[in-house]
């Protein structure tokens, strides 16, 4: 799942081996014991981030592609992805033979296909991150065996989201990414040397969008309300160029972009690139030119632009807490998002919150089942 968009791009990041930075200051050393990627700083992306943050951001990220993916029949997906996780054979048989499932889905031997590309870069990489960071937010509050909480809590993540994906993903995709990779992910990061490795030279980082609940938004026909600004993304800056003020910069995920993170001053950096954008996925998968620029602060993103994104908008805003109020309760986040038919739509959301509240001005329309446009109000 997840086609061609990481496949052109998240390639290159998987190859970034870069060397720890020299450079004094409280990101360029090595972290000390303790937490690897738990950060609970009181101001941006990291402010906001809890385990049911977190979940909704990975169960719904697919969402930002409503041409593919929706949260319709859902009864009706769960039964077939309970089949299919139930009747690996069967599945997998579907679209060829086990041969065939390994080189699309886990080895390329015959480099023939691309699906394995996003299982490696998403799936094993940045969830095996994401479920040793919610581990260390569980054991910060003393939750019993922390390792097997995450482990259900973001395998129950993934299974939603292979629920919600199933009107477009294939018979294999979830056995893949729910039975081998999640897992796979889950055991890497459970080895402290390959975890700071990630944390400290490639210097990984999770940079979200803050999930809103727009009312106004179509969901079907006669239906509105769902949740927009959702989107699940990744961040490598190894130090490749001898340099710690200036680093090779790939952020991936459903936007995948290529660029440069310039340090300006001891906490903060600006980070830009340019790459693709999902626009369909799968039969035929699409993408469009797409750019973003970042502002954050010890790894913690205070802002972000997107431009030529995903769920189609021409520009994404989002300003998060920090700026104002920093680790105040009430610390706002914004989000602003113009439309490619210059549809507005802007939301609101406090750092305590794990969802905010969107409203739209203009015409939105997405694709429903039976082919007729949904549509916003005018």
């Amino acid at each position: 799942m997840r086609g061609s968009a990481l496949a052109r791009t998240v390639a290159l990041a998987l190859a970034c081996l870069g060397g720890r930075a020299q450079e004094p200051g409280a990101e360029a050393t090595p972290r000390p014991q303790g937490p690897v990627f738990y950060k609970p700083l009181p101001y941006g992306s990291s402010s906001e981030w809890t385990p049911l943050h977190s979940w909704i951001t990975w169960a719904y990220d697919s969402q930002q592609i409503p041409e593919s993916f929706d949260d319709w029949h859902l009864r009706e997906r769960w039964g077939t992805v309970r089949w299919d996780l139930t009747h690996l054979g069967g599945a997998i048989r579907k679209r060829g033979s086990w041969a065939d499932f390994v080189n699309r889905q886990v080895f390329p031997y015959r480099m023939t296909e691309k699906d394995w590309i996003p299982n490696y870069a998403l799936h094993l990489l940045g969830g095996g991150m994401v479920h040793l960071k919610t581990k260390e937010w569980f054991e910060a509050q003393g939750v019993p065996l922390p390792w097997l909480a995450s482990a259900l809590w973001c395998a129950s993540a993934e299974l939603y989201q292979e629920v919600l994906e199933k009107s477009s993903t294939k018979p294999d995709d979830e056995i893949a990414d729910l039975l081998i990779f999640r897992p796979a992910g889950f055991l890497l990061y459970s080895y402290e040397p390959f975890a700071r490795w990630a944390a400290d030279t490639l210097r990984l980082e999770e940079w979200n969008h803050q999930p809103m609940w727009d009312p106004d938004q179509p969901k079907a026909v006669n239906k509105r309300g769902r949740l927009v600004n959702v989107g699940q993304n990744f961040v490598v800056r190894p130090d490749l160029f001898g340099s710690a003020r200036h680093r090779p910069f790939v952020y991936f995920g459903l936007t995948t972009v290529f660029g440069l993170s310039h340090r300006i001053t001891a906490t903060d950096s600006i980070s830009w690139g340019y790459g693709a954008a999902m626009r369909h996925a799968q039969d035929p998968t699409l993408t469009r030119p797409a750019g973003g620029l970042f502002w954050d602060r010890n790894g913690s993103l205070m802002a972000s632009l997107i431009l030529n994104g995903t769920d189609n908008l021409k520009a994404r805003l989002n300003l998060y807490p920090g700026i104002v109020g920093e680790g105040r309760w009430w610390s706002p986040g914004l989000y602003v998002g113009l439309g490619d038919r210059r549809e507005l739509q802007a939301g609101l959301t406090l750092r305590i919150l794990p969802l905010g509240w969107a409203g739209s001005r203009g015409r939105r329309g997405i694709q429903v089942p039976n082919g007729e446009p949904a549509t916003g109000h005018p």
